[in-house]
């Protein structure tokens, strides 16, 4: 069952399915059409859903590709200098993260000789990639009609991200092999607890190249010897990047439990990060107590790619949403 909330349609619980066209035009640029070029971006699909009931909550919204993800697409696209990425700051820097690296710092790549042996190492531009997602809570007044809208140059702020984990820095035993961006904070009140501000996809990317079928869905998949030839399925190709996220049931609840209650957890932003990563070594206990040494990837000089912004979602406690990203090229 449907119904309408401000324009947009709801329907069930707790699933949404977002789709976005990644459009940046707004009301100045379509009245300034002579003097302003549009800006694009990657179209997708998001689909929410509540791992424990499955239902579909909203009908698609729009995402957006912010200017620093447009920055990204234009260097790799035409092996620009890193230094145009320079033009929008990073969160390690806003965020002043933990063990962060300097804004200048390249992400390379260690050269081995025949025995294997390292040698030395270059720069590797090709390891900035899109990485994971915050999300966070300035897209949504009080009305759950009134989401607002995203402009390209824009962000989840750095004071609206909601820390996916929040824990008291005595009792951490978060896994940073998937919780990234850590920030040690300490209140006023003389407790230290560990932010961590972004997750990993839950899996690796899927490419997949394939044609509409006849029942409207996407199976038949491209080959070579058709791409070119099969003209009837022109139009009916896509090729896509699927990724897919989690919010598990302890994510997003513990920063609010900390500051303003249990009862005031929500979201209403989800922000696709890019970043380049380095290899660390993180020595913490375990959930089990057992104090462990092991080496993990800490995102670096990590920037939005995209932002999208839905409705109010409250966290009930025992809310767990399941999100597949899906990217068409």
């Amino acid at each position: 069952m449907t119904y309408m909330i401000g324009g947009i349609k709801k329907m069930s619980k707790y699933i949404k399915y977002l789709s976005d066209r990644v459009s940046s035009e707004d009301a100045y640029r379509i009245e300034h059409m002579a003097d302003a070029a549009l800006h694009g971006g990657i179209k997708s699909k998001i689909e929410i859903r509540d791992e424990s009931t499955g239902e579909l909550v909203w009908e698609p919204l729009h995402n957006k590709t912010v200017i620093s993800g447009g920055i990204l697409l234009a260097q790799k696209l035409f092996n620009l200098d890193r230094s145009v990425l320079l033009l929008t700051p990073t969160y390690d820097d806003e965020l002043d993260l933990d063990n962060k690296v300097s804004s200048a710092a390249y992400p390379s790549v260690v050269i081995t000789d025949d025995d294997n042996n390292v040698i030395g190492s270059i720069s590797d531009e090709s390891q900035r990639k899109i990485c994971g997602f915050m999300v966070g809570q300035n897209g949504c007044g009080s009305d759950i009609s009134d989401v607002f809208e995203v402009s390209y140059a824009s962000r989840i702020e750095p004071d609206d991200i909601v820390p996916f984990r929040y824990p008291l820095e005595s009792e951490d035993t978060v896994d940073e092999e998937y919780y990234k961006m850590k920030k040690t904070i300490s209140l006023p009140s003389g407790s230290v607890h560990v932010a961590y501000y972004s997750k990993l996809f839950s899996n690796s990317p899927s490419f997949t190249g394939n044609y509409v079928s006849s029942l409207g869905t996407y199976n038949d998949s491209i080959t070579p010897s058709t791409i070119y030839t099969d003209k009837s399925n022109a139009d009916k190709a896509q090729i896509i990047v699927e990724s897919h996220l989690k919010l598990s049931e302890t994510d997003a609840r513990e920063y609010f439990i900390t500051h303003t209650g249990i009862q005031s957890a929500k979201i209403n932003q989800l922000s696709l990060l890019t970043a380049w990563e380095r290899d660390i070594e993180v020595t913490k206990p375990d959930e089990s107590g057992n104090t462990l040494t092991k080496t993990v990837s800490q995102l670096c000089q990590v920037r939005p790619f995209s932002v999208l912004n839905i409705p109010n979602e409250a966290l009930n406690a025992d809310k767990s949403l399941s999100i597949i990203y899906t990217l068409y090229f």
